[in-house]
């Protein structure tokens, strides 16, 4: 098949075109041409901004595709010139890939009916997606485009360019002690970029979910805790964990992100609307998942960026004395 791919130089959009190309279809990638595309075997690279009408439309100029896939919305100024010069003609399904930040904030595991609006813990950014959700739909129910959505949770996997698996892998080989948020908020979910791309492949092709919209997640539930003890079980080494209080964080006039890789939040969606459509459901564990990104880390040379916690330093000075 014809496939578009919006990204296909970082992590998750590396996964998808991996993916397609090793399925043998014909792939047109977009991006702005700034960062080498390291994949092999797709058959156009198409270089422009993709919120440049114009450039975009000449691109595409005689071109029309079977499937699109976006990995690389994040505005809805990136999707709206896209809608109007794709060639519809063969269609099969435009996939937006969203996130559970669409949500507003919740203790509880949140289903696809839940309340959607404002989310101060992931700000613009939840909000930003929701907006290009709904152009999307829109545009589905005006003039039948198809669409497919996915709100994933924490995505991980071999090769994440963002700084999360890195962090502790090299906390642990350096014997550094882990410091992490202590406030009872935290409770994550987390889904293997193997089991997203594969559950993507699987639901595009279903003329079902035409139109929907999917919460994605490995249904394990990890406290921060939990999930440190998951990367010593993983690697085989010990270090000392320190838990950091509220009354702690409020007394340094810090947040928690400034020492810890993750939002101290309650990040829990239900994944019950891809059992009821007959789609396949995650899969690959926690512990299974991070003995991938593991091996992965260990064949790379990855420069540590504990910098980019900026409280880091001080919370575990503090707590070791």
């Amino acid at each position: 098949m014809d496939v578009l791919l919006f990204g296909g130089s970082e992590f998750v959009g590396r996964a998808y075109l991996e993916r397609l190309v090793a399925d043998g279809h014909m792939v047109d990638i977009v991006t702005r041409g700034i960062k080498p595309i390291t994949v092999k075997g797709y058959r156009n690279h198409l270089k422009c901004n993709r919120q440049d009408e114009n450039a975009l439309a000449t691109q595409l100029e005689g071109r029309a595709y079977d499937y699109v896939f976006d990995i690389s919305a994040y505005t809805v100024e990136d999707i709206k010139p896209i809608l109007k010069v794709l060639n519809r003609t063969k269609l099969q399904r435009y996939f937006l890939m969203s996130t559970g930040g669409v949500y507003t904030p919740s203790d509880s595991v949140v289903n696809e009916d839940g309340e959607i609006g404002f989310n101060k813990n992931w700000g613009t950014y939840g909000v930003d997606k929701r907006k290009i959700e709904l152009e999307l739909m829109e545009v589905h129910r005006l003039k039948n485009f198809p669409i497919l959505i996915f709100r994933p949770t924490y995505i991980y996997g071999e090769g994440n360019n963002l700084y999360r698996e890195t962090y502790f892998f090299q906390r642990l080989i350096d014997q550094l002690p882990i410091p992490y948020p202590d406030t009872s908020k935290g409770k994550a979910q987390y889904i293997h970029i193997e089991d997203l791309v594969n559950i993507t492949m699987e639901a595009i092709v279903k003329e079902a979910t035409n139109g929907e919209a999917f919460n994605i997640t490995n249904s394990e539930i990890f406290t921060w805790k939990e999930l440190i003890q998951t990367f010593k079980l993983v690697t085989n080494k010990e270090v000392p964990e320190i838990s950091i209080t509220q009354t702690e964080m409020d007394q340094l006039a810090i947040n928690s992100r400034e020492f810890f890789p993750f939002r101290d939040v309650t990040y829990l969606l239900d994944i019950q609307k891809l059992i009821d459509f007959g789609l396949s459901t995650p899969t690959i564990s926690l512990k299974e998942g991070l003995e991938r990104s593991y091996n992965w880390f260990k064949s790379k040379k990855i420069p540590r960026q504990y910098h980019l916690l900026n409280s880091l330093e001080k919370v575990v000075s503090l707590k070791m004395k």
